[in-house]
């Protein structure tokens, strides 16, 4: 068995990675790329918090009618409420 052909074997895997790390750091340093994936988070993350508020609201307005619960959900709906135009 020579011992040439392991360091070659080596030799060819760091090449392939090198390769790969390269190919990496080419694909992060896309400053466009970078801009678009930064405005499609911010706009999902606007987006979910929106319809998360949305979605509390309207689970919490039938239980205002339980006179136990009302004062503290009328708080509560009124405060997520504070930021929404009103109709």
């Amino acid at each position: 068995m020579d011992p040439n052909t392991g360091w070659e074997e080596v030799k060819q895997e760091l090449q392939k990675s090198n390769a790969l790390f390269e190919a990496s750091i080419k694909q992060r340093s896309d400053w466009k790329l970078a801009i678009r994936q930064g405005l499609l988070t911010g706009f999902g993350s606007v987006l979910g918090a929106t319809l998360l508020v949305s979605i509390l609201i309207w689970l919490l307005k039938p239980l205002q009618q339980l006179d136990i619960l009302k004062p503290s959900l009328e708080r509560i709906a009124n405060q997520l409420e504070r930021g929404a135009p009103k109709k």
